[in-house]
């Protein structure tokens, strides 16, 4: 073997090693070899990189709330004087110390005391870099609100989703598993915040403006079906515009030459919009009810596609009584729909209402397209000899259906629960799951109220309280 010479050059810039545990000779040899050896792959390094990125993230936040801890001591500031002059002095420096707006060191300052103090599990994984910075904070700030007694409860049913869940998904779960756990006061938040439903105006570049609405989830959900169902009628060979133009002119139009208003309501009523003409559009639009629920011995919250959750209250009120609006009534332990046969390439409509509740989204890795707007897709294709079986089919979003077929992306789907197992044309390997599913509910028998059932069976000089003819 052949020595190898360091020349006057190769040892220039090599600091001293007072210690004597490294020689220059070893730092040399080292170069050498991180010269030689094959460079990692960038999508690795990618990777790498946001796991460190995690890991500082979570390192900051228990810094923060160090000097948090330190300055109270020193100074009395506290966090539950936000106005104070002593909490002001202090935040403003940390402010100008990580070169934020004060707003901005105070949510960092909120989010570092919970997940120190009230979290702990959550910062744990954070600093295991399990998942972002993001899915941390959304746990945090989706906690507000909810009884001291019931945030460890919380955090533990929530917390196994995060490291599979985007962020948007992720926030929605949250959403659902606080309000489940305190379903009651959800009624009543709810009806206070109907009071302050309003309209606003934003600016916007380029002499453009955004106009939106402050309203009750289901009413924000229905009318965007109703104004998507009307666009997609719209559209015509030759027309130049986008889905998006389209909806924005018939939102135009409606609103401009629109032929209903609210009458006035007596105190303590709730509006009740006149009859609105709807160019013969009655979308679809499922809203997700627990049995004990919709049988009014049970406020459970239920869910409502394209939303999130919603209060017992409002569930209880939309089911049956709208034109499009699909009640899916789910058991509360399982939530389990029966399964349908697979013998015509387009799956049969109860099939296709039981993916759309089970897919809640596109699923390729990320993408959270609504699965009401995907391709239902044959995951071994029809004409492979892939049938129209639950454990065959999955929502994708256009894009992804034509990533699918037209790049080496790989998919296979598991036998039974919806988990998408996506090959990339790296041979990096991700996971695409189902819409995760509440944990058992432990609703309690409500006090009051009628029962929600089905009386299509009533025929003509029955009342609602004969017995059913069988």
């Amino acid at each position: 073997m052949t020595a190898r010479v360091f020349e006057d050059e190769d040892v220039a810039g090599i600091p001293e090693d007072p210690l004597g545990i490294c020689t220059v000779e070893d730092v040399l040899m080292q170069r050498l070899l991180d010269s030689t050896s094959p460079r990692p792959d960038p999508l690795d390094r990618l990777e790498e990189a946001n796991r460190r990125a995690t890991r500082f993230a979570a390192e900051r936040l228990e810094a923060l709330d160090e000097l948090r801890l330190e300055e109270e001591a020193r100074s009395g500031a506290s966090w539950t004087e936000p106005d104070a002059l002593a909490w002001r002095s202090f935040r403003a420096e940390v402010a100008a110390a990580l070169q934020v707006h004060e707003r901005t060191a105070q949510s960092m300052l909120d989010l570092a005391r919970q997940l120190v103090h009230v979290f702990p599990a959550t910062l744990a994984a954070l600093r295991s870099a399990l998942f972002t910075e993001r899915h941390a904070r959304i746990l945090a700030e989706e906690s507000v609100g909810l009884p001291e007694e019931l945030l460890e409860t919380y955090e533990q049913r929530l917390l196994p989703h995060a490291e599979r869940l985007v962020p948007s998904r992720f926030e929605r779960l949250a959403r659902t598993v606080r309000e489940s756990l305190d379903s009651e006061a959800s009624i009543e938040r709810h009806r206070e915040a109907v009071l302050q439903r309003r309209t606003a105006v934003e600016r916007a570049a380029d002499g453009m403006a955004w106009y939106g609405a402050y309203l009750s989830a289901e009413d924000v959900v229905g009318a965007a079906a109703v104004v998507t169902g009307i666009a997609r009628g719209l559209q015509r060979d030759g027309d130049t515009r986008t889905l998006a133009q389209i909806e924005a002119d018939v939102f135009r139009d409606l609103l401009i030459d629109g032929s209903g208003v609210i009458p006035p309501v007596e105190s303590g009523q709730q509006p009740q919009p006149s009859p609105r003409a709807r160019r013969c559009v009655v979308p679809e639009v499922f809203v997700h009810i627990p049995l004990p629920t919709a049988l009014g011995v049970s406020d459970d919250p239920a869910l409502l596609e394209g939303f999130g959750v919603i209060d017992a209250e409002t569930a209880r009120q939309l089911a049956d009584t709208v034109p499009g609006w699909v009640q899916v009534l789910t058991a509360p332990e399982t939530g389990e729909i029966r399964s349908f046969g697979g013998e015509m390439r387009r799956p049969p409509k109860p099939l296709r209402r039981k993916l759309r509740v089970r897919d809640e989204v596109c699923r390729f890795v990320g993408c959270t397209r609504a699965a009401a707007y995907c391709d239902l897709d044959h995951t071994v294709a029809w004409e492979e000899h892939g049938t129209s079986v639950e454990n065959n089919l999955a929502h994708l979003c256009r894009g992804h259906h034509r990533l699918k077929h037209g790049t080496p992306w790989g998919v296979i789907q598991a036998p039974v629960g919806g988990t998408l197992t996506w090959t990339s044309p790296r041979g990096k390997v991700y996971q695409s799951r189902s819409a995760p599913t509440l944990p058992p509910s432990t609703w309690r028998r409500r006090t009051g109220g009628a029962l929600l059932v089905q009386q299509e069976w009533l025929t003509p000089g029955m009342q609602a309280g004969d017995q059913p003819p069988f």
